[in-house]
């Protein structure tokens, strides 16, 4: 009785190593998707902020109170981008 659970332990040891070795790189995959991710949407948020004309508009005062003189609910937010209103310094 002693000697078949020796057998059943030492056939299951190997298959627990590589179970362990296969859930390590199945983390650090999900971890390099989840950076991968993160990249490319930090990208694609700077370039749609990165359209913005609100700082090369002649009515954009740079104040924090007041930043557009004629549309200062929409002054450098996403709202902004088809402005009709910028007029180019």
């Amino acid at each position: 009785m002693f000697q078949s659970t020796i057998n059943i332990a030492s056939v299951f040891k190997p298959v627990m190593l590589q179970l362990r070795f296969v859930g390590a790189y199945s983390l650090l995959g999900l971890v390099g998707w989840s950076l991968i991710r993160f990249l490319i949407d930090l990208v694609a948020t700077v370039k749609k902020m990165h359209q913005i004309p609100c700082t090369r508009c002649r009515f954009f005062t740079g104040d924090y109170r007041l930043k557009c003189t004629v549309n200062p609910h929409v002054a450098n937010t996403e709202a902004a981008i088809g402005c009709s209103d910028c007029q180019k310094i």
